[in-house]
């Protein structure tokens, strides 16, 4: 199934996730909402909602994605669309 094409402001981030490919469309409004509602005592929650709400393919995707979040996998998955959506950027403070 082709997905649909991305919306401004959004990256793609594909993931190979064992025998499974999975796209997830990430934008910035998707991104913070991730990193509100991380709390000490509740990281699974918003990380399930992070990569449902930005998985692409429909229902067919989105099951196939809840067998990994039945796994055990949410969190480590969510860490890896996050890191897709905003890789590394080298910061220093000048004095």
């Amino acid at each position: 199934m082709a997905d649909k094409k991305t919306a401004p402001g959004k990256k793609v981030v594909n993931l190979d996730v064992g025998a499974s490919k999975f796209v997830f469309h990430v934008g910035i409004v998707e991104f913070n909402r991730l990193q509100n509602e991380m709390m000490p005592h509740d990281k699974t929650t918003p990380s399930e909602n992070f990569i449902v709400d930005t998985v692409q393919g429909g229902d067919e995707k989105k099951h196939e994605l809840m067998e990994f979040i039945d796994g055990g996998y949410a969190l480590d998955i969510a860490q890896l669309v996050s890191a897709g959506f905003k890789p590394d950027l080298k910061i220093s403070v000048k004095k």
